[in-house]
């Protein structure tokens, strides 16, 4: 467990002269000024409206944050040494690649911590206008963030395997993918989609469990998104693992 500590540790400091940590803190406050900013000068009434919007939002574009995030990560291992210190290095193959999925979700934690909580401060204490207490803001984090880490696993697999460009542009596809898992489109298929659930998780806990109280026909499909998240997010991490003990870099390296 130490060693996992200290891995972690040296993976956070690998990163200090990157746009990494600008990037978790820079991107979501400019999130909640844009939106607050619009909030405010559209005189728009529909304060809770606006708070959906802004958590649709952010679980849309979470895809291609994270297509862009695992790579900046695993390139600076390429860069430095052709993977050759997370494959025979110091702290063990395996205990390397632990290090790195935990570090990239806790990341996207405090960008989501953020990103929401900073948009709740803003909307209650500056602009007065916040109707839902600060326990729905908390859940939000952890539902959003959740539903997110099976994205992790996948984009740290694609940047060891493809590299940074195959990460960015599948990036690209599940936030437009996701997009359309928010429509009708989406009907019975986005329990299976992974970059689906972060809006349908959001948008039913959102809309039909918390603040609207609409009916609750489709929970089930709501219940039914939240086993299949988490046992592919346990089976592809487990996958991952043992796929790692076998990978020897990338050949055109």
């Amino acid at each position: 467990m130490f060693k996992l500590f200290l891995s972690i540790k040296a993976d956070f400091i690998k990163m200090k002269n990157t746009p990494f940590y600008w990037f978790h803190i820079c991107v979501p406050i400019i999130g909640i000024v844009i939106s607050l900013g619009w909030y405010s000068f559209a005189h728009k009434n529909d304060a809770v409206g606006t708070t959906g919007m802004y958590l649709q939002t952010i679980s849309m574009f979470f895809p291609l944050l994270i297509g862009i995030i695992c790579p900046m990560v695993i390139e600076q291992e390429a860069g430095a040494g052709r993977f050759k210190e997370m494959l025979g290095g110091f702290y063990g193959k395996q205990l390397s690649l632990i290090s790195k999925i935990l570090m990239l979700p806790f990341s996207g934690f405090i960008s989501i911590v953020i990103a929401v909580g900073g948009f709740f401060i803003a909307f209650q204490f500056i602009l007065h206008q916040n109707l839902l207490p600060a326990t729905f803001y908390g859940y939000i984090i952890l539902i959003i963030f959740g539903s997110q880490i099976f994205l992790y696993l996948f984009h740290v697999w694609l940047s060891f395997l493809w590299g940074p460009g195959a990460s960015i542009g599948i990036g690209i596809f599940e936030t437009l993918i996701s997009a359309l898992m928010h429509t009708g489109l989406g009907e019975g298929t986005w329990q299976w989609i992974p970059c689906g659930w972060g809006m349908r998780f959001s948008d039913y806990f959102f809309g039909k469990l918390y603040v609207l109280h609409q009916s609750l026909s489709k929970f089930p499909d709501f219940i039914q998104g939240v086993k299949n998240s988490i046992i592919f997010t346990i089976i592809f991490g487990i996958v991952l693992i043992i796929w790692f003990n076998y990978y020897e870099g990338r050949k055109e390296i």
